[in-house]
């Protein structure tokens, strides 16, 4: 690598030859390693789904929350700085988030976000050839940037497991407003709808 060549234009560089479309080429690795684990998977999602539910039955026998009217998956950047794909899952009453009482657990997404923290390892060695204007700050930058893509993945992977989710012992035991939703993103942030309990006039439609 050139000396001359400034911070800017290694940065650039370096995201062209070493990071740019590499994440496409995780997408084999996580659909193999989901076929190979897949029981495993969804259950870890299941049973941490479960557990949030159990936890807001138990408030609620205890008159310390009302019907769950929100159920959100907090994506946690900070974890991914520590080469773990954590989620935070929150059970809210109507009060939204100045819910007083608590209703958390943690669910690890590890199966699509290991390949990007291996990558993200890999570069580290390589910003040696870079003359120092690579440094480990940049890399976890790029992580971070990078991990938007992997968090859109599992978004996806939970929305395809929410049948099974609402059919979990806790959910059916757990009290929850008939207009209860399931959203994901980063926490008190912008967020997806993962669910959305169809209202009187989107059941009309589809029962035409």
């Amino acid at each position: 690598m050139s000396g001359q060549m400034d911070k800017q234009a290694a940065i650039h560089d370096f995201w062209q030859t070493h990071v740019k479309d590499r994440w496409q080429h995780d997408l084999i690795e996580i659909d193999q390693r989901y076929r190979e684990q897949k029981e495993s998977i969804e259950s870890s999602l299941c049973d941490t789904f479960h557990a949030l539910c159990a936890q807001a039955a138990r408030q609620q026998e205890q008159g310390e929350k009302g019907e769950i009217c929100t159920i959100y998956f907090s994506f946690l950047r900070t974890s991914i700085l520590e080469n773990r794909a954590a989620y935070r899952l929150d059970a809210y009453d109507e009060n939204w988030f100045l819910d007083r009482t608590e209703c958390s657990v943690v669910w690890e997404a590890d199966f699509i976000f290991a390949p990007l923290f291996r990558r993200m390892a890999e570069l580290e060695t390589v910003k040696s050839s870079y003359a120092r204007k690579i440094t480990s700050m940049d890399i976890e930058r790029i992580k971070l940037m990078e991990a938007i893509k992997y968090h859109l993945l599992t978004v996806e992977f939970v929305k395809s497991m929410v049948p099974v989710l609402l059919e979990c012992q806790g959910y059916c035991q757990m009290a929850k407003s008939p207009e209860i939703c399931l959203l994901a993103g980063e926490f008190r942030d912008q967020a997806e709808v993962l669910y959305a309990h169809p209202g009187p006039a989107e059941k009309q439609t589809k029962g035409a």
